[in-house]
């Protein structure tokens, strides 16, 4: 059969890509440096408020924990929270703006969870500047709320928007069985997913042993403290074997996240109840997920979503978000 090119021709192009690829990736790593918060002193305004953020959400998720009330729990993260507003307020920045009315806002929820139980809160003092702990009407976001599985049964006439808005990400499941099919249908869905050039590069990978299931928690770090353990886990990937340049280096995350997000929605409508689990782990982590899950070694994995069904009312994170005219900028 004809051929246009030759191997030599392919070999050559193949050495200056990777050399390509060096180049850019090393640009990826400076860029990230430079810029990612990889310190608390690192403090500039979009650094320290993502920092309280990140904290916030942190002392939520405990907060959610209502079966297994722990006095006293997330003094790290209420430490980080601490000096992070500490910096903030000393770098002037604005003290109406949502990072720091949610981080100030969750530590007297914080306070008020514990004096409902009737427990101690003397603790906070060695983590938390007394300033921060004294009542004021202004901030009252964040915290937890509920989440009512009977209000998910008529997800098929609601409109998109209405869906999308009324999604909660869940960690405690009910534990009863689940339509598999309806899980079958989100993904089917989400095949309508966009993929660069419609490479639909991407890889399912549907885990429902039990034990399984644990061992990938296990190693993925992010689903601790919860009775039950979701009855499907399922593992985006995209595969780099459809990339075809190195400027596609990254592309894979962008596939993989388009595509979760599709599949997420899609168990909204279906009424289950699901929550995305990062996979930002460290080698050791990450090789034994894939070597319990045998995924393929051209595999890039994007996360994890973790499928249940809906308790009859679960405790979740309030998880604010921030208004538009924070992040959109019209040229």
């Amino acid at each position: 059969m004809k051929m246009n090119t030759s191997k030599g021709k392919q070999f050559g192009k193949k050495i200056l890509q990777k050399i390509r690829l060096r180049f850019l990736t090393s640009k990826d790593i400076k860029r990230f440096s430079k810029t990612a918060s990889l310190s608390l002193y690192d403090a500039s305004f979009d650094q320290l408020t993502s920092r309280i953020i990140y904290n916030v959400h942190a002392i939520e998720k405990g907060m959610s924990h209502s079966y297994n009330f722990r006095a006293g729990f997330g003094k790290k993260a209420l430490s980080d929270l601490n000096d992070s507003l500490v910096l903030y307020m000393e770098k002037d920045y604005d003290l109406e703006g949502f990072a720091y009315k949610e981080g100030r806002s969750i530590i007297l929820k914080y306070i008020s969870l514990h004096n409902e139980k009737d427990e101690d809160t003397s603790f906070l003092a060695d983590y938390v500047d007394t300033e921060f702990m004294q009542k004021d009407e202004k901030y009252r976001c964040t915290g937890v709320k509920e989440v009512i599985g009977k209000d998910k049964l008529n997800n098929h006439n609601k409109n998109f928007y209405e869906l999308a808005q009324g999604r909660s990400s869940v960690r405690d499941f009910s534990g009863d069985p689940i339509d598999k099919n309806k899980i079958y249908s989100a993904i089917q869905n989400a095949t309508k997913t966009p993929s660069v050039c419609n490479r639909q590069g991407w890889r399912v990978y549907l885990v429902e042993d039990k034990d399984k299931i644990q061992k990938l928690l296990d190693f993925q770090h992010g689903f601790k403290g919860y009775p039950k353990l979701p009855e499907v886990v399922l593992a985006i990937a995209v595969s780099n074997s459809t990339f075809l340049s190195p400027v596609e280096r990254n592309e894979a995350f962008t596939d993989g996240g388009l595509f979760s997000m599709s599949v997420i929605y899609g168990l909204e409508y279906e009424g289950l109840a699901a929550v995305a689990l990062n996979a930002m782990m460290n080698s050791k982590d990450e090789n034994a997920i894939r070597n319990l899950l045998d995924i393929h070694e051209d595999d890039q994995l994007s996360l994890f979503i973790a499928i249940g069904g809906f308790k009859s009312k679960t405790i979740s994170p309030v998880s604010d978000r921030k208004n538009i005219d924070s992040f959109l900028i019209e040229i």
